[in-house]
């Protein structure tokens, strides 16, 4: 027997972020609670080729003198003699000693480096020189032969970098330092690049020596960053096996379980394919829940299945600028239900993102590391049932076409050999009320730490994260720090209720990390009066983490 529109509102009202008391969380804001998590930093990786500095200008009497009525030019090619002629005219006319003229080969010499070119060098050939002109000539330093060590059967897409090095070429940095970035980023797969001089002058081999990294690597993970209803404390695992197909591939899984019957994995398979490094890959999560605490006599449960397939292009790859495009679509399956009411929802959201990520470092003020992205968002959701029709468009209307746009921005400030400065931005805009799985959430662990996980969810608004950090030793670390985000509730309003809500908090935290361990844990007080309504008060609330790596 169909329960009537009242006990279906109420069911509803039960399971959304609606009343002011403790509430319930559904299978929407329990998967966002998972996929939630900062913009990582990267480490500056290495590369080194050992390459050559620019030359330093001999003394400038040294040699005897002559005078210089021109200068010619031979080799060049990648860059054009006029551009180059143009650095040396200030010395036609002069009488010049052999020292001041090595000095002008070294002005063709450094231009060729600013453009990138980090193994040219000009140089005064021998030469009889007549009427005053003086041959230069230039070695731009081209590619002789491109060996690839590869004992360990590396194969498919995955040595399409070094396709963009050809022999004859000569020698860029950029194209050499994104290659072999490129390359370094398979995972399974260790690179070390030499460059020695080729068997003609002027020329340069390129040797890249591919060595066998750990095929299994992965994580065991215990933490308190649960919402408190349905498994606060949690235990994960994630196991990589990487490169298992010498196809530069990675096969990924990951499992947690709650101590409130929640249980979550994942498994996604990603490898290279064509010439331009594009990443292609597939995933499929499946979260199970169950209602407990204050909400175990409603016998709710759901679960939430999400199959994604994605492709990740690399734009720029260098040391110290890196820029992504990522395009993604997920099939998102909701499934809620209440067995007090006998009342089910089930909702189904098909979601395309593309997302342009990336991460640079800078000099400014002493040196930083940012990490950046912008996320837009183009679903749809729909409902099953008439009755959860009509309850949506009378209440939130969400059901339907939707966008939404998600900017977000890491930096790592230095300020001292032990100071740094944290600072995390984000936010949501939408175009109309969302389902509670595509909101923006404030509280928890990544976000106003002083509130609970799931705390004022909103279509749209914004979060920051300032944290002082201390290098106590090279494993301590201590830090403080002001958390505060605002969102509006609704896009479009359809309650008489406040639609907008803002949270603050501070407090201080302590991460320890050596030998493949990481333990972190934080305790947070509110700043100002806004009380929490996803759960019950704590003061100070207290997060807590541990990682092993392996």
């Amino acid at each position: 027997m169909r329960s009537t529109p009242v006990l279906a509102g109420l069911a509803a009202s039960l399971i959304s972020l609606s009343v002011s008391a403790a509430t319930a969380p559904d299978a929407g804001q329990v998967q966002q609670g998972l996929d939630q998590q900062p913009l990582q930093l990267s480490p500056r990786q290495s590369l080194p080729l050992n390459l050559p500095d620019a030359p330093a200008d001999p003394a400038a009497d040294a040699g005897p003198r002559l005078q210089v009525n021109g200068f010619t030019l031979e080799g060049n090619s990648a860059l054009g003699s006029e551009e180059l002629l143009g650095l040396l005219a200030d010395l036609p006319g002069k009488e010049l000693s052999v020292g001041q003229l090595q000095a002008a080969a070294n002005r063709i010499t450094r231009r060729y480096r600013e453009q990138g070119y980090p193994l040219a060098r000009a140089y005064l050939p021998a030469q009889e020189i007549e009427g005053g002109v003086v041959k230069i000539a230039v070695l731009e330093g081209r590619y002789g032969e491109i060996k690839v060590d590869n004992p360990v059967g590396l194969g498919g897409s995955a040595l399409a970098p070094l396709s963009a090095l050809k022999a004859g070429d000569a020698v860029q940095g950029q194209p050499l330092e994104r290659s072999l970035l490129l390359l370094q980023d398979t995972p399974g797969v260790e690179v070390k690049s030499t460059l020695r001089p080729g068997a003609s002058t002027g020329t340069t081999d390129l040797l890249v020596g591919l060595q066998q990294a750990p095929l299994v690597t992965g994580s065991v993970d215990m933490d308190n960053y649960g919402n408190r209803f349905v498994g606060q404390y949690r235990l994960g695992g994630t196991l990589n096996l990487n490169n298992p197909l010498n196809l530069g591939d990675r096969l990924s899984l990951r499992a947690m379980g709650s101590d409130q019957d929640q249980h979550y994995g994942r498994v996604a398979y990603q490898l290279p394919l064509g010439p331009w490094a594009t990443q292609f890959g597939v995933a499929y999560s499946d979260m199970d829940y169950e209602l407990g605490k204050d909400f175990e006599d409603l016998r709710a449960h759901g679960n939430a299945r999400i199959a994604s397939v994605y492709a990740i292009q690399p734009l720029v790859r260098s040391r110290d600028f890196s820029l992504f495009t990522q395009l993604q679509f997920d099939d998102k399956r909701l499934k809620d239900d209440i067995d007090l009411f006998d009342e089910k929802s089930d909702k189904h959201a098909r979601v395309v993102t593309l997302t342009l990520n990336g991460n640079s470092r800078d000099d400014l003020l002493g040196g930083g590391v940012n990490s950046f992205a912008l996320g837009w968002s183009q679903g749809s959701l729909t409902l099953d049932g008439a009755q959860a029709q009509r309850t949506d468009d009378a209440t939130a209307g969400t059901r339907g076409r939707f966008h939404k746009l998600n900017p977000s921005l890491v930096r790592l400030q230095r300020l001292s050999d032990r100071f740094s400065l944290y600072t995390q931005l984000q936010g949501q805009w939408a175009d109309g009320n969302l389902d509670s799985s595509e909101k923006l959430y404030l509280g928890g662990a990544y976000g106003v730490r002083a509130y609970p996980q799931g705390e004022a969810s909103g279509d749209q608004g914004w979060l920051a994260n300032v944290e002082l950090r201390y290098a106590l030793t090279e494993a301590w670390q201590l830090s403080t720090f002001v958390d505060h985000g605002e969102v509006r509730l609704n896009k479009d309003t359809w309650t008489s209720g406040d639609n907008h809500r803002s949270l603050s908090g501070a407090g201080f935290g302590a991460l320890w990390a050596a030998h493949g361990w990481q333990v972190n844990a934080v305790a947070a007080w509110k700043l100002g009066n806004a009380e929490a309504e996803s759960d019950v008060e704590r003061t100070p609330r207290v997060w807590a983490q541990v990682v092993r790596a392996f």
